[in-house]
């Protein structure tokens, strides 16, 4: 359940100001001095939207953000999560594809963010608690309020912030509402092959028994096919050239990214949606209401990956030299690579829940919330390397910039079923039989089952309070039980004949990808599925790794809370606010793999069953929200909290991983290496302080300035312990204790330091008409957001749970910082017209990538800074007999932003992807 607001009083009397909020009333007071109206004037579409939005923004006791729907089913986007990255201090880590999924707040990265949907903690289909918002299609929203500070009455809040999604209330309609809508989408413009899709939606809404019951239906479906175009390498490389006049010049650089080896792809991403969402309302008097929620998202996706690698050894001949540069040249004897990737994803994602508040004598007032959610995920990512049986010669022209043009000597080969084959084309395997033979790898195949439960019960009591400063007093308690389950299952593909050693021929169906990359090669290929395809089998292996990605966390917390809400008057200024305390009881526990293997890969599961440990704690979390009103529109608030964000499931597995290092190159030769989870970690926890200044203009607009600071007492960050007595796992897995002892190297997650995160954040939203008359319909909006933080954490970029940890990697700034975050939006709105341009900005930052890795386990990559701007225009008739009738077109991506992965360096391009722009037409009848 979402904070409690309390309507208090609001009084305007003269009150002794700073200098500093002097000034600032004066200027924003001449700024306005033309647009005091006070005529009311009935709004709708973009304008109502904003100011539903700006009125809970005014009315909340803490520091908030809120976006609502302009109308029944018109939130600004196609999704929650695009719609939520235009809020101040808000930002969207964009998918590979162009997409808004997750959403950063103040700096810190998703799996800080506390989610709800009416108020009630929410699943995931990730890898731990971060949501993906694109799951909550715009069209069954409300809105959603985003709460940047504590307070008492909020469960499970995140230390970051927390997100509250809303679902319709039909009974706050005046009468029958049937909306729907038709739209059309062209995706990946401005590339080779643009992609298509369809987007339809039907509502209902409607009041029965003298309005004391309410019924709201929806249901959303979308499908289509997106495009992107991808550029990489490896590696470093310099060449020795021989230009077209036979001249030899040595030490020639390849241009970046590709260096010691090219990587450029092709990509196509099918994605099915089916959204449903019913509200059964039941108010038979002012006493008693009882609303029974229910919600359910199916998606289904497909993305297909064709990529040509290879690896470039030179040198090269028939070159063109600029500044040492090779922008022409030939290599001889290349042996590229036709590799096929196949990533399905089944996505269910179920939300239930029943409210029922009663109001009791003598100013009391109870409420009972039941509610389950879940999510599940089933996702197989196959890939198969096809190639030759013999080299061949590849000529690149990179004159022009961008993507290199390239031409093989045999280029029919390629595409010829009868000349290329599956095969084990680059001995990536690493693991051999029992006889000592290499076991080949004609392809991969991995992926996780993820299935993730909460079912909670809320029970909460408000007792009015008769004179003195606090209003009311409000206090319950919470209890859920989360379970979150992961099992990967994940080995080689190899020839179902020949001791896996046969070419697997290409299956039926199979097709001829045009232009891959951009690069004008065609490669032939199919799409790989979960069930392989005929000649192909699957050889299973473990390692640490890959054990550990097998899981299962569940957690009982149990809070109790109890709050004071305030109005008062402090030196003559109208003060209003709670103050309050939560006691969250956490009980943990954890099951994962316990084995005596490391890195190297055997073919037998070595462990013996899943094992299963935790811890219990409990954490004393104070609030205080104030709010001052200082007359004509002016605000200040004060926030100061304790907060916690639970540790990331991954972190928390009981998996244990051992081996005596048998590399004689390495420092730990000899002795125990191992890597662990952590069932033990305790939250992250802050110090939080919040201060703002707010002047809102009625609720047509405002200007605000935001100030915080998080002082992080405890941050959670990978450590490896280099003096780690294994004497206790020895004994527990019948490990030898080598000659060097028990004493060995250990990679885990611990509660180490935190550090500070800071930042400010400011914003104007307003209506042109506010400065000048003939401006009424214009209006727009614009924030801008720096956060900085103190937090160091060790240098893990592309590395997996397992891997060691060492100071010689140096340091990283905090995952899911951007420095800079601005978002600028401009609007029109009257007589029906609609029409808006808005641009979003964010620095470069460290994101979690999944897919990225051997493995396909998320890894901390560099993103580059982008920006990208959306543009909507529409018309709904006024009047007449097509009232209700809406035509809207929009734009996204316009700007064609380039999603592109750093190196190490945060400089260097690793890898780019191009996704192009998209457009929507959209037709809708309300009636």
């Amino acid at each position: 359940m979402k904070p409690q607001s309390h309507p208090r009083s609001r009084r305007h009397c003269p009150t002794p100001l700073t200098a500093t909020a002097v000034g600032a009333a004066l200027l924003v007071s001449a700024f306005a001095a033309q647009a005091q109206d006070t005529q009311t004037i009935t709004v709708t579409g973009i304008r109502k939207g904003i100011e539903d939005a700006i009125s809970v923004k005014r009315n909340a006791d803490g520091v908030v953000e809120a976006i609502s729907a302009e109308d029944i089913g018109k939130l600004p986007d196609t999704t929650i999560a695009e719609s939520l990255s235009r809020l101040p201090g808000l930002t969207t880590q964009r998918t590979k594809d162009g997409r808004a999924s997750s959403i950063s707040i103040r700096g810190l990265g998703p799996d800080f963010n506390g989610y709800l949907l009416n108020g009630r903690e929410q699943t995931s289909i990730g890898d731990s608690r971060g949501v993906d918002l694109s799951v909550y299609p715009a069209e069954l929203i409300s809105g959603a309020t985003v709460y940047k500070t504590s307070d008492a009455s909020l469960m499970t809040a995140g230390l970051a912030g927390t997100i509250d999604t809303r679902l319709i209330n039909p009974l706050d309609f005046p009468n029958r509402v049937i909306y729907g809508s038709v739209q059309k989408d062209s995706t990946g413009r401005g590339l080779p092959n643009e992609g298509s899709g369809k987007r339809y939606s039907l509502s209902y809404i409607d009041q029965f028994a003298d309005r004391t019951i309410g019924l709201a239906l929806g249901f959303v479906h979308s499908d289509g096919t997106t495009n992107q175009l991808g550029t990489g390498g490896w590696g470093e490389a310099t060449v020795d050239a021989t230009l077209t006049n036979g001249q030899v010049v040595n030490g020639v650089k390849i241009p970046a990214p590709w260096g010691a080896g090219l990587d450029f792809s092709s990509q196509r991403v099918k994605d099915d949606r089916d959204g449903v969402a019913a509200i059964l309302a039941y108010r038979p008097n002012k006493d008693f209401n009882s609303q029974l929620d229910l919600f359910y998202s199916k998606i289904k996706t497909y993305t297909k990956k064709q990529f040509v690698k290879g690896g470039l050894g030179g040198p090269i001949t028939n070159a063109t030299v600029v500044n040492g540069v090779a922008t022409k040249g030939t290599y001889s004897n290349v042996s590229l690579v036709d590799y096929i990737e196949g990533i399905s994803d089944n996505d269910e994602v179920m939300s239930a829940g029943w409210r029922n508040t009663l109001k009791l004598q003598n100013g009391w007032k109870a409420s009972v919330d039941l509610s389950h959610n879940s999510a599940k995920r089933i996702e197989r990512d196959v890939e198969a390397y096809a190639g030759t049986l013999t080299t061949d010669t590849l000529t690149f022209d990179h004159t022009g910039g961008g993507t290199p043009r390239l031409t093989l000597g045999s280029p029919l080969n390629y595409t010829n079923a009868n000349t290329i084959a599956v095969r084990d084309q680059t001995g990536w395997s690493g693991v051999n039989y029992p006889d000592g033979t290499p076991v080949p790898q004609a392809g991969y195949t991995k992926g996780p089952t993820i299935e993730d439960k909460v079912n909670a019960i809320r029970v909460d009591f408000t007792k009015d309070l008769s004179g003195g400063m606090f209003t009311d007093v409000q206090f319950g308690a919470n209890y859920t039980v989360r379970t979150k389950d992961r099992t990967s299952d994940e080995g080689l593909i190899v020839s179902a004949s020949g001791v896996g050693r046969d070419r697997i021929p290409f299956p039926a169906g199979s097709y001829i990808e045009k232009n891959v990359g951009g690069t004008g090669l065609d490669m032939l290929t199919f799409d790989p599925q979960a069930g392989l395809w005929a000649g192909a089998k699957l050889l299973r292996k473990y390692n640490d790794d890959i054990l550990s990605k097998t899981w299962g966390v569940e957690e009982k917390v149990t809070t109790a809370y109890a709050k004071l809400n305030v109005d008062t008057e402090l030196s003559g200024i109208p003060v209003r606010g709670n103050v309050g305390l939560q006691l969250v009881n956490t009980d943990q526990s954890s099951k994962g793999y316990r084995a005596e293997v490391g890195s190297g890969v055997v073919l037998n599961n070595p462990a013996k069953g899943l094992s299963t440990a935790g811890t219990t704690y409990l954490d004393v979390l104070p609030s205080l929200n104030l709010t001052g009103d200082l007359g004509d529109g002016n605000q200040v608030r004060l926030s100061v909290s304790q907060q916690i964000a639970r540790p990331t499931m991954t972190d928390m597995r009981n998996s244990f991983a051992a081996s005596v290092d048998t590399n004689a190159a390495n420092s730990t030769f000899g002795k125990f290496v191992g890597s662990a989870g952590n069932p033990e970690l305790k939250p992250f926890k802050a110090k939080a302080l919040d201060l703002s200044y707010e002047k809102y203009f009625g609720k047509k607009g405002y200007l605000s300035a935001a100030a915080f600071y998080k002082k992080l007492d405890t941050y959670i960050t990978p450590q490896t312990l280099v003096n780690y007595d294994f004497t206790k796992y020895a004994q527990a897995l019948g490990l030898t204790i080598p000659p060097a002892g028990p004493i060995g190297t250990l990679t885990t997650s611990v509660n180490g330091n935190g550090g500070n995160l800071y930042g400010v954040e400011l914003t104007a939203s307003v209506p042109f008409n506010l400065a000048a008359a003939f401006l009424d319909g214009f209006g727009g909006s614009i924030s801008y957001a720096d956060t900085q933080s103190s937090v160091k954490l060790p240098n893990v970029l592309g590395k997996n749970p397992n891997q060691q940890v060492s100071k010689a990697d140096g340091e990283i700034p905090l995952p899911g910082l951007s420095r800079k975050n601005a978002k600028l939006m401009l609007y029109y709105e009257k007589a029906g017209f609609s029409a808006f341009v808005a641009q979003n900005y964010r620095s470069t930052y460290i994101g979690s990538v999944a897919n990225d890795a051997v493995g396909g386990y998320p890894t901390l990559r560099y993103i580059e800074g982008s920006s990208w701007v959306s543009a909507q225009v529409g018309y709904e008739m006024q009047e007449g007999p097509l009232k209700g009738l809406g035509l809207r077109l929009e734009g996204n991506n316009l700007n064609k932003p380039v999603y592109r992965q750093l190196k190490a360096d945060g400089k260097t391009v690793d890898t780019e992807t191009k996704t192009g722009a998209s457009l929507s037409l959209k037709v809708n009848y309300k009636f």
